[in-house]
């Protein structure tokens, strides 16, 4: 990364040799603190431009690309955690939430006290994932059944397995196996 000292003098030397103002100078420099390769690749944008004569004053064009490279980054860092969160509560809704048996559990772990998404609390977020849920929850209950019908089976299979190894009752021991018993006591 170079430093904006000299990034700048060799951005003045493609925008033909001018110099930009000092307030324009430092609003492009405290976006290049924060986001160099962005103002890098403004700084190519608008060079080019200036080398086909679609752009007149340069500095004012790289300014305003600039400020819009800011502007963007504040709303994407602003709606990123929101959208993540949301995010994550729909996957956890796809993994464990379709499992619970009534929407107030579901609203609970989302939206409570302790919920993933209670800062981010709103009418149409609480509709989107009722909405989602509501989508999900046969999927949870067929889990439910095939689970229990395995349990019912296990529980045939185990049985029918008991009745198998039930010894057959034993016969008494003949005339000379007795003998022999009495004879070794």
């Amino acid at each position: 990364m170079k430093d904006w000292e000299d990034l700048a003098y060799a951005t003045a030397e493609r925008f033909g040799g001018t110099i930009p103002h000092p307030d324009t100078a430092n609003t492009i420099a405290a976006v290049y603190a924060r986001a160099p390769h962005a103002v890098e690749r403004a700084i190519d944008r608008v060079a080019d431009d200036y080398d086909n004569g679609t752009v007149r004053s340069p500095w004012g064009v790289l300014k305003s690309r600039v400020q819009q490279i800011q502007v963007d980054a504040k709303a994407a860092t602003r709606s990123t955690g929101r959208e993540k969160a949301i995010e994550r509560a729909e996957q956890r809704m796809r993994n464990e939430l379709l499992h619970y048996d009534r929407w107030p559990e579901v609203q609970d772990e989302l939206f409570g006290d302790r919920g993933t998404l209670r800062e981010h609390d709103t009418p149409a977020l609480h509709q989107r994932m009722h909405t989602l849920w509501t989508q999900l929850r046969p999927a949870g209950e067929l889990v439910e059944a095939e689970a229990e019908e395995r349990a019912r089976r296990y529980v045939q299979q185990r049985a029918a397995l008991a009745a198998a190894r039930k010894p057959e009752p034993t016969k008494p021991p003949s005339v000379e196996v007795r003998d022999a018993i009495e004879v070794t006591t």
